[in-house]
């Protein structure tokens, strides 16, 4: 059996790549977590904003107008599923913004998933002082544009631990435990679609970090270079077939059942 716990995205946002607009009323939310937690999710990772290429950012103060009638209702439902079915199922809110942040561990939310690399000073400081888990994704900068990568002529691999090294030494002298941190390598952030590949063949070389992985590679659109059979659905789950066998950690995937299917054959 994989050691490997699924990620299910639920994007409440008009906009996002694959589901956009199809989540960002309360009934849709809460209809699809529910479907999600049926289906045998572990965590449900909640966000408002899309990262898709050539998306807009949005303030802060708009991320919370898309979460604060569905966040509650969304830790409520997973709350009362986990005391009925005796589940261990967690919530982590998908957000750079402090403001979001802060509001959704008072909510009671668990994982903070901060696609920036954790780069504002109040989020570090927040996460050192409530103790609480956080998604490090290596980010170059807060950005959709896709043009912007790591220059192709380094060692991609390389470069990612480097930055996650000297990354973790600092979070650790502003108080964040290593015992805190879960590493994403960031596919499709900062990456052209065979840096994406690459970081995926060689994903066993991040072990050395000693923490746990997460990767977040569904349905994105570097697969369209993946040389095996399928959409951008069926290559999702082939590779996270690959990664399950690794026992990577965390898989941040959209088709939760699908995957569930895996397991059961692995």
């Amino acid at each position: 059996m994989s050691k490997t716990k699924l990620v299910g995205i639920l994007n409440v946002t008009p906009d996002s790549f694959s589901d956009g607009g199809k989540f960002n009323s309360l009934d849709s939310a809460i209809s699809q977590l529910k479907k999600m937690l049926e289906e045998g999710v572990d965590v449900i990772d909640v966000g408002a904003e899309s990262t898709r290429p050539g998306s807009l950012p949005i303030t802060a103060e708009e991320e919370w107008r898309r979460l604060k009638k569905i966040l509650p209702a969304v830790i409520f439902e997973v709350k009362n599923f986990n005391k009925n079915f005796e589940k261990k199922i967690q919530t982590s809110i998908d957000s750079y913004h402090f403001e979001t942040v802060k509001k959704s561990h008072e909510l009671g939310v668990e994982i903070i998933n901060d696609v920036s690399g954790l780069v504002d000073e109040k989020i570090i400081e927040f996460v050192a002082a409530k103790n609480v888990t956080v998604i490090l994704m290596h980010s170059l900068v807060i950005s959709t544009n896709p043009e912007l990568v790591i220059n192709p002529h380094l060692n991609v691999t390389g470069e990612i631990l480097s930055w996650a090294q000297e990354k973790i030494s600092a979070l650790e002298k502003k108080g964040v435990k290593k015992s805190q941190l879960i590493f994403d390598v960031g596919i499709g952030f900062g990456k052209n679609a065979q840096q994406s590949i690459r970081i995926l063949k060689n994903i066993d070389a991040f072990r050395v970090l000693g923490l746990p992985l997460y990767v977040g590679h569904s349905k994105k659109s570097f697969l369209d270079a993946v040389r095996i059979s399928g959409d951008r659905a069926e290559k999702t789950l082939k590779i996270s077939k690959f990664l399950m066998e690794k026992n990577i950690e965390f898989l941040r995937i959209h088709e939760v059942g699908a995957h569930l299917k895996l397991f059961q054959t692995n």
